[in-house]
C-alpha cells in the first residue's frame, strides 16, 4: 500500500546495541532502498548522529548500552528534531509500554520481527509524519535550526535534560571544556561551568539555576564571564531556549555560550 510512495533517498538512523541486530536491520533496508546514515549502539551517540544527519526516521532500541536510554532519547529527538522513532523492543510488559509512550513513538515493534514488519511500520510512520509537517499547526523549525548549528558554528552548546545533566555536546564545547562528550554525559551542567557576574564582582553559586535557568527568563545573558581551566575568566554571552514535548511540557533546554573576542568586549 505505502510502497510505491517510498523515496529512494529515505535516510534512517539505526540505534542498537546488539551488532548482529543491527546489521540485519541494515541489510533489511538496504534491500528495500533505504539509505542508513549510521548505525549507533547508544542513547547519546542517537542524539548526536540525529543533529549531525537529520534523517527521515529512526529505528531505536529501548534498553540500550550507553548512559542514555532509547526513551529518553527518543524524548529529545522527536522534540527538538521533530523526527519520527520507531521503538523496537524484547520488552513488552506494561512498565516498559507505558514509559514507551510517554516518549511518543511513531511506533513499536516487538522483537523479534521480520522485514515485512519492519517495512510496513517504517512506511505508516514516514506517511503521518509527511502529513503532519503539511499542517498548519505544524511548528517544528526554530528548535531544529538551534540543534544543528551547533555542529557548525564556534559558539559552545549544551543540550540539558530539566534537571541541568548534560546529554549533549557540541564539538567546540569538547574543546572548550577539554572533555570528551561521552565522559560528561548525564553529569550536571555546574561540574564543568562556573560563572562570573561582571557587574557585581561576584561567582554565581549555582550554574544552573543562577545562570541558566534565569536566561530562560530573562533572554540572552550579557555580563557574565565564564571560569576557564587556568582560573582565568573569559566574558561571553549565553542564551537558553526550552525543549517542550507535544504537550507543551518543558523536557530540558540548548544552551548556547558565545564566547566574546576582544572587540566584542
Amino acid at each position: 500500500m505505502f510502497e510505491t510512495r517510498k523515496s529512494p533517498l529515505t535516510e534512517i538512523l539505526i540505534v542498537e546495541d546488539d551488532d548482529i541486530i543491527a546489521t540485519l536491520i541494515e541489510r533489511f533496508l538496504i534491500q528495500r532502498e533505504y539509505v542508513v546514515c549510521a548505525k549507533v549502539a547508544t542513547g547519546e551517540d542517537a542524539l548526536y548522529k540525529a543533529a549531525e544527519h537529520l534523517p527521515d526516521l529512526v529505528l531505536m532500541d529501548i534498553n540500550l548500552a550507553g548512559k542514555i536510554d532509547g526513551i529518553t532519547a527518543t524524548k529529545f529527538i522527536t522534540a527538538i528534531f521533530h523526527i519520527p522513532v520507531i521503538f523496537l523492543s524484547g520488552q513488552d510488559d506494561e512498565t516498559t509500554l507505558e514509559r514507551a509512550t510517554l516518549a511518543e513513538p511513531a511506533s513499536f515493534i516487538i522483537k523479534p520481527f521480520n522485514a515485512k514488519d519492519l517495512y510496513s511500520n517504517i512506511e505508516i510512520a514516514l506517511h503521518n509524519d509527511r502529513i503532519l509537517k503539511r499542517s498548519k499547526d505544524y511548528k517544528g523549525g526554530k528548535i531544529r535550526r538551534i540543534a544543528r548549528a551547533a555542529l557548525s558554528e564556534l559558539d559552545a552548546y549544551f543540550i540539558l535534560d530539566k534537571r541541568g545533566r548534560i546529554v549533549f555536546i557540541n564539538p567546540y564545547g569538547e574543546h572548550l571544556l577539554n572533555v570528551h562528550r561521552n565522559d560528561i554525559i548525564l553529569k550536571p551542567i555546574g561540574k564543568y561551568l562556573t560563572f562570573y557576574d561582571t557587574r557585581q564582582n561576584t561567582v554565581f553559586t549555582d550554574t544552573f539555576q543562577d545562570v541558566i535557568r534565569e536566561s530562560l527568563v530573562l533572554g540572552v545573558r550579557q555580563h557574565i564571564a565564564v571560569k576557564m581551566s587556568d582560573n582565568s575568566f573569559r566574558h561571553v554571552v549565553l542564551q537558553s531556549t526550552s525543549i517542550r514535548d507535544s504537550e507543551n511540557e518543558t523536557i530540558g533546554m540548548i544552551v548556547r555560550m558565545h564566547m566574546k573576542t576582544k572587540s566584542e568586549i
